[in-house]
């Protein structure tokens, strides 16, 4: 940048233009430029060419760089809009010509490109968005470049940015330094240790206006001068064009979500680059400043071209400052990805929703407005975060990398029924077997729990020759009408169909038996034979059992229940379901599956909810000899059920709970909470009892007479929601906080429930 620039008359320019490439001009027209002299070449024949004699400090191998580049995206995407560099006579990419300042420069011929410089002011959205799609496609187009000469040092380098600290003693206005310096702290801080993990390959560096033109129809119809170009993280690229493009527009901010649309509509920005890119775009802006302030003392005859874009770069860094760069930091970030539906009101939403679906209940008397999920964590269209110890449907964390790509890469090559031949469902069928009994050798996929759940009741009606279930009191199994007959807590005043007979679910805190008494689960689980006394005619078809009794009020009697159950169904002649759609998946922190701990052996085992990780897949796991019930004619069939997708999601979830010790990590975080759960029921008289295993626990809420205090647990959940905590209450009696996070909940997360619940009952 000390270099210099080029100062050649026109006779000289073309001479070299004769005597170098063989082309005889007719008229030259000035170009501007920064450290390089160029020149629009006309001929007499209407040829038109770019003409640029180089600063004689470009080092020669970082020009056959660009050259090796220009070739490079030729063949990667010819339909790019980039120039195309001429051989000289001699068929080499340059000649050297001697200057009149004793120096050698070096010349290089190009096609000219049709279009205009634009100012930026006069770019509609469309040509905005244009600028930004065709900056990603260069930077794809130079994915697979390489080249020795790519890693040297330009000062416009945002990652760079430090080095530009002693040039600061050249802006003179006080006010603007400390602005950069404030700038450049923050790159120090939170940028320069992040970058190394981005990723990073040869970019452009400089789409800025002068090196972008633009057709009438306001398309980007070319890209010129690559004399920036440097090995750098792509998210650079962008940064470079967000800043350059937008400054010295009154609505820089607001546009970027165009030039940004159009960027990520090509080359998604990973979260991490994401986040980085406001301070890549103020990192740049300072730049622009700096260099600036810098080059007018050094070079006052090319003060004009130096400094055009140095008042836009300024108010574009005001208008970041003054709206906050952490809140310029989350709309960027926002708009990278490219969220479609996060700009709708909330009340205008709420209302529509309830105009269009009347009977679609909401959580919360102020429903919570969700766009987005990540891990842990919800968040709502202003970027509110919510911590999700609720929904046990993304089992492995909210967007999980791993199964979104799963899903995609899937959906992407195939995505029908499964009564074609496709692996995916063989492989996830041999990976479910593997998990469980020997017993369980048969495996249904079908898309919910709902339709795993009927699908058994017919397989056990068909096994059995009987028509009668038995299911706990307050108990949930699904939503179609098969299994909303077996789902008590669903039923309204009145409604238990004849062929369904209750038992008490093990409560031994508020049930008639009590933990502690001697035998208080067999006495439990004697009311099996009384439930199947009770069906009379109908008969004794199965019995359905949640591990967790999760709706129930989350409870967790020791193995010896099960068993017992399992043993009394057997001598009735009833199959057992075990129903793992809410336990399941690793939530107890002790086996895959919640009835594994007590060493039972179902007839069946049902999995849905979290099985894709908020992808719809669900399956019925059967001991074979009971389909031979079921007559041949009968297909067990479900069209999307099994759908090589839905196949890729589940995969990918028992992929992830296996690599991320998730079982483990249930256990040792759920052990953790409820250990400062029952830390504040010794504070808390509102606490009558804390229960479940794993990452699936209970807190029982109680009034003064310890009865049930379903009111304050609603009161509770409000509060809660307030905080940024997300719970739900369940049990009979609504009474109990229901707690059943994402598998990668974390002793920090434990910490925020425990701290904001401390709060909640202190007040209540």
């Amino acid at each position: 940048m000390k270099s210099t620039p080029p100062a050649f008359g026109e006779e000289a320019a073309s001479q070299i233009l004769r005597e170098g490439f063989g082309v005889e001009s007719s008229s030259l027209k000035p170009l501007a430029g920064e450290r390089d002299q160029n020149f629009r070449v006309d001929t007499a024949g209407g040829q038109r060419f770019l003409f640029k004699i180089s600063n004689p400090a470009d080092d020669r191998p970082i020009l056959a760089m660009q050259a090796a580049a220009l070739r490079h995206i030729e063949r990667v995407d010819p339909d790019l809009p980039v120039m195309r560099a001429l051989p000289t006579a001699a068929g080499e990419s340059w000649v050297e010509v001697p200057g009149p300042d004793s120096r050698t420069y070096p010349a290089r011929l190009f096609t000219f490109l049709p279009g205009h410089v634009t100012a930026n002011t006069a770019l509609t959205t469309e040509a905005i968005w244009s600028h930004g799609q065709i900056t990603a496609r260069l930077g794809q187009a130079l994915r697979g470049f390489f080249h020795p000469a790519a890693d040297y040092e330009i000062l416009w380098d945002i990652t760079r940015l430090p080095k530009l600290r002693p040039l600061l003693t050249h802006v003179s206005d006080s006010q603007r330094r400390a602005q950069v310096e404030r700038v450049l702290d923050r790159f120090e801080a939170r940028v320069a240790p992040a970058l190394p993990g981005l990723r990073a390959q040869v970019i452009h560096g400089d789409m800025s206006p002068d090196n972008v033109l633009f057709g009438d129809d306001f398309r980007v119809s070319g890209i010129v001068d690559f004399g920036d170009m440097t090995h750098a993280p792509l998210a650079c690229d962008l940064a470079v064009a967000v800043a350059d493009v937008l400054h010295g527009r009154d609505d820089a901010i607001e546009a970027a979500d165009a030039i940004i649309g159009g960027y990520v509509s090509v080359t998604p920005l990973e979260d991490e680059e994401a986040g980085l890119l406001a301070d890549l775009v103020a990192a740049r802006l300072a730049a622009e400043v700096t260099v600036t302030a810098w080059r007018r003392g050094l070079y006052p005859d090319n003060a004009a071209y130096a400094a055009s874009g140095e008042p836009g770069a300024r108010a574009f860094l005001d208008a970041i400052e003054a709206m906050g760069i952490d809140a310029v930091a989350r709309r960027f970030r926002e708009a990278c990805r490219q969220l479609p539906y996060q700009r709708s009101a909330t009340s205008s939403l709420l209302e529509r929703r309830r105009r269009a679906l009347p009977r679609s209940p909401l959580f919360y008397s102020r429903p919570v407005h969700l766009v987005r999920g990540e891990g842990v964590w919800l968040f709502d269209p202003d970027d509110r975060r919510y911590l999700d110890c609720y929904n046990n449907v993304p089992v492995v964390g909210h967007s999980h990398r791993r199964v979104v790509q799963a899903v995609t890469q899937q959906q992407r090559l195939l995505a029908t029924h499964s009564r074609y031949l496709h692996e995916a469902i063989v492989e996830l069928a041999e990976r479910l077997q593997a998990t469980l009994p020997p017993e369980l050798d048969a495996v249904m996929v079908v898309n919910s729990g709902s339709e795993a759940n009927d699908l058994a009741w017919r397989i056990a009606r068909a096994a059995t020759g009987r028509a009668g279930a038995v299911v706990t009191a307050c108990a949930y199994h699904g939503l179609t009408e098969a299994t909303h007959a077996l789902s008590p807590e669903e039923w309204a005043k009145g409604e238990q169909p004849a062929h369904i007979a209750t038992i008490p679910a093990p409560d031994g805190y508020r049930g008639p038996y009590r933990r502690g008494e001697d035998g208080w689960v067999q006495r439990y689980a004697a009311h099996i034979d009384d439930a199947a006394r009770a069906l009379g005619d109908r008969g004794f078809a199965a019995i359905y059992l949640d591990p967790a009794f999760t709706a129930d009020g989350i409870l967790s009697p020791p193995p010896t229940y099960l068993q017992e159950a399992a043993r009394r169904a057997l001598t009735l002649g009833g199959l057992v379901v075990a129903d793992e759609v809410q336990a399941g998946h690793g939530r107890s922190g002790t086996h895959l599956w919640s009835f594994q701990a007590s060493g039972i052996a179902p007839d069946m085992v049902v999995m849905g909810k979290p099985m894709g990780n908020g992808f719809p897949v669900a399956a019925l796991v059967v001991r074979s000899q009971l389909l031979e019930a079921v007559p041949e004619e009968v297909e067990l069939f479900s069209t999307f059920g099994g759908n090589p997708v839905a196949c890729a999601a589940a995969l990918a979830v028992l992929a992830v709970i296996e690599d991320e010790g998730l079982v483990a990590n249930a256990a040792k975080v759920g052990s953790y909470l409820r250990q400062g759960l029952l830390t504040l029921a010794e504070r808390h008289p509102l606490i009558g009892d804390v229960r479940g295993e794993g990452l699936l626990l209970g807190v029982e809420l109680v009034d003064e007479a310890r009865g049930p205090a379903a009111g304050n647990a609603r009161k509770v959940t409000e509060a809660m929601r307030e905080r940024g905590i997300l719970l739900s209450a369940t049990g009979p009696a609504g009474n109990v906080l229901k707690i059943r996070p994402p598998l990668v909940f974390r002793h920090e997360h434990a910490d925020l429930l425990l701290q904001a619940l401390d709060e909640v009952l202190a007040s209540s």
